[in-house]
């Protein structure tokens, strides 16, 4: 069924049927009504994306986010937020998935995939991996979060790594923690470099020595974490406390722990990264500094579309990293 079969039914023009069926409010109410009739009759419904596009619209916006298949939850929040804040403004949300296992390049494969589905704009939520596109041709507006330099042409929501780390750190020392490892995650990714800083900047600001010889580069993913801790528990000294690059590394490192006859709270001090919703049905429940998917993924949106429909004056978006106290904490221990 198409328009030219309801005006025939209606007794119309197919323009009048466009008309009506595009709320166009010069059209007569008794041929208006005549041609709603025919449509809840035989159950018509509209092509919407090819009205969009015939309009120069597609009322669509593309997202691109990573490790979908890692089991971090936190990228499946992200897409969870952003489509519901996306729908709530009349956009439908591409979400493409930047694999590294089938390309090089993954995050510009998929700006390009989106841009020849005529996307309005695109939200690159990879916190390291945008770094891809610096070179990339883009025609439509982009938002990154958490890229630590500014490219240009692109808008990027910035984010306080400090703040949280600030504060964990604080709690850490006051504890009487002199020994302060980290998991650092792959410094090879801009996000994981900026987390580092953020510790290091954190850790001057409240007097504690920074060791290098306590950091782990791993993977931040469960069994990175659980490598990384280990790493840390091989030392001659080992750290008294361990913060981590993100809340699944986190995991991973109490697996270790655990199976040194060790616990988080008791023997050793363990801080995530992220605040998942695991963190609080952990045993103990784990110290974490929140990295919210729903701020973030509201924040990116809300610069969007400002991009998209070219607003003048720019919101100040950066998003504040927060210190969330639980129970893997703990004082340090006599050796």
């Amino acid at each position: 069924m198409n328009i030219r079969e309801i005006a025939k039914r209606a007794r119309v023009s197919h323009s009048t049927v466009s008309r009506v069926i595009n709320q166009v409010d010069t059209v007569d109410p008794r041929l208006a009504r005549r041609v709603q009739a025919v449509i809840q009759e035989v159950g018509y419904r509209p092509n919407f994306q090819a009205r969009a596009l015939a309009r120069g619209r597609s009322h669509t916006v593309g997202l691109i986010v990573s490790e979908l298949s890692g089991g971090n939850p936190f990228f499946s929040e992200i897409i969870l937020y952003f489509e519901r804040v996306a729908v709530e403004h009349g956009y439908e949300v591409l979400v493409s998935f930047a694999d590294k296992e089938t390309h090089p390049d993954p995050v510009t494969v998929c700006a390009s995939r989106m841009q020849e589905r005529q996307v309005e704009g695109i939200a690159t939520l990879t916190f390291g991996m945008e770094e891809q596109l610096a070179k990339f041709p883009i025609s439509v507006p982009m938002v990154y979060a958490g890229a630590d330099h500014d490219l240009q042409g692109v808008r990027n929501v910035r984010i306080n790594y400090l703040s949280g780390f600030r504060d964990a750190v604080k709690h850490l020392v006051e504890f009487g923690h002199q020994r302060i490892g980290y998991l650092s995650g792959q410094l090879g990714w801009s996000s994981m470099r900026t987390r580092f800083e953020a510790l290091r900047k954190a850790m001057k600001l409240a007097g504690a020595s920074f060791d290098k010889d306590l950091v782990a580069e791993c993977d931040h993913t469960w069994d990175g974490g659980a490598q990384g801790m280990a790493t840390l528990l091989n030392l001659p000294k080992p750290p008294t406390a361990v913060l981590c690059c993100n809340d699944v590394a986190a995991v991973g490192a109490l697996k270790t722990l655990a199976s040194r006859g060790l616990q988080a709270g008791k023997d050793v001090a363990l801080i995530g990264f992220d605040d998942l919703t695991i963190c609080r049905f952990m045993q103990p429940a784990l110290t974490t500094i929140q990295f919210s998917p729903r701020e973030i993924a509201g924040l990116a949106f809300r610069a969007l579309l400002e991009e998209i429909q070219a607003t003048k004056e720019k919101s100040n978006l950066e998003y504040k990293t927060k210190f969330v106290l639980r129970e893997s904490t703990c004082a340090p221990r006599a050796q």
